[in-house]
């Protein structure tokens, strides 16, 4: 007769169990699902739902469910409000392509102490508060300016009228997003071996052939993704079109701050937010379809 012998865990081994037979994404994964449904999932679901509600001039809104606050985006000076960001945004992202495509390349082809240093004076902007470097474009583009002051003493004509225009904000939101569009593309470019450009110029490409057979659909990745980071921020923006556009040059920005600060309008401010939020996530998806698209095509 044999005799059956029976293990018994301690508490520790079967917790130990337990945590093993768990995934180990989940662990990973985990706290940061949970941040992003605190800080994001939450916040957004209540501004959709707030974006419902009626205005109230005394309480700032009551919960009676409205489509009203969408229906007023469809008015002509919303469509126009949204127009000029959409324009803003793809004239920026244009303008950071165009800049940023040659600085990439220098950064990614350059010797370790120069890329040092170019990194270094590429995100130095970023460092500094939007609104000292939206006053420093005042000092530069205004009336009495550095820039008039130069045209003066050259003798050319009369002061330039740059500030509180579409131009103005236009420059300050290219150099302020200029570092979003070069680093995702001086990553990319990066990864294009050295070798296949030396291999086309040794077969008589010119440079501008070897930009377009090679270094632009291989880094393409890149450029979606700096374009994606351009527009998105560019049309989100508050601040810079704030000062340097003033009442002339107003965005989807400005527009949601005036409803919350001095109209108190929460409910009608949600709703301009969530068709933002709407419109950046159009902006994401055709990117990354386009992405993908010329991904199948190489």
């Amino acid at each position: 007769m044999s005799s059956q012998v029976i293990y018994s865990s301690s508490p520790a081994e079967r917790r130990a169990a337990g945590r093993a037979q768990v995934a180990p994404w989940v662990w990973l994964a985990g706290p940061y699902a949970l941040v992003l449904f605190l800080f994001l999932a939450i916040p957004l679901c209540n501004l959709v739902v707030l974006s419902l509600f009626r205005y109230s001039a005394t309480s700032i809104w009551t919960p009676e469910l409205t489509a009203s606050n969408y229906a007023r985006i469809l008015d002509g000076f919303y469509i126009a409000l949204t127009l000029r960001s959409l324009w803003i945004g793809a004239i920026t992202t244009a303008l950071c392509v165009v800049l940023g495509y040659p600085l990439a390349y220098f950064l990614a082809r350059c010797s370790p102490r120069a890329l040092s240093l170019g990194l270094f004076l590429l995100v130095l902007p970023l460092m500094v508060s939007t609104v000292i470097r939206a006053f420093g474009w005042i000092i530069l583009l205004g009336r009495e300016g550095a820039i008039n002051s130069l045209l003066r003493a050259l003798g050319i004509g009369e002061p330039l009228g740059m500030l509180y225009s579409e131009g103005s904000v236009i420059v300050a939101l290219v150099q302020y997003v200029l570092p979003l569009m070069v680093l995702p593309l001086m990553a990319a470019i990066e990864r294009i071996p050295l070798s296949l450009e030396e291999a086309a110029v040794n077969l008589g490409s010119s440079a501008a052939t070897v930009f377009r057979r090679l270094i632009f659909p291989l880094s393409l990745p890149g450029l979606v993704s700096g374009i994606l980071l351009s527009f998105t921020v560019s049309i989100s923006v508050v601040v810079t079109p704030a000062l340097l556009g003033g009442r002339k040059v107003r965005m989807f920005g400005n527009e949601i701050y005036d409803q919350v600060v001095t109209a108190n309008n929460w409910p009608f401010a949600s709703s301009l937010a969530v068709m933002m939020i709407l419109l950046t996530f159009l902006a994401i998806a055709l990117g990354l379809a386009a992405g993908a698209r010329a991904g199948r095509r190489r």
